[in-house]
């Protein structure tokens, strides 16, 4: 693999369907609001969808996190990473998020 990617190859899944695999997905995608260029980070786990977008030339500045509950809103329509109640989820999520894929990886 060219260094500097951080993905694993599925391969083995084709060939041991039931082997343990990440517990997360992950994916970016740019965007620009008002005037800012942004980053978006998703993780998508087995319930929740967690996007964290960044200012794309100070990632430390974080402009909006969403989060969705795939169970209850399989359709995205509610972001509920601002409702206080859902506070220990956003950082829990927050926590895996930065650990990246390779923290993904089954024990």
């Amino acid at each position: 693999m060219p260094e500097g990617l951080d993905g694993l190859s599925a391969g083995p899944l084709l060939d041991q369907p039931e082997l343990p695999w990440k517990v997360a997905a992950f994916s970016q995608y740019p965007r620009s609001v008002g005037g800012k260029k942004l980053m978006g980070y998703s993780m998508r786990t087995d319930r929740y969808r967690f996007t964290r977008w960044e200012n794309r030339n100070d990632p430390e500045k974080v402009a909006a996190i969403e989060v969705y509950d795939h169970v209850e809103d399989p359709a995205e329509n509610v972001n509920i990473a601002a409702d206080p109640a859902n506070g220990e989820l956003v950082k829990r999520l927050t926590e895996q998020y930065l650990k990246g894929s390779r923290g993904a990886l089954p024990k």
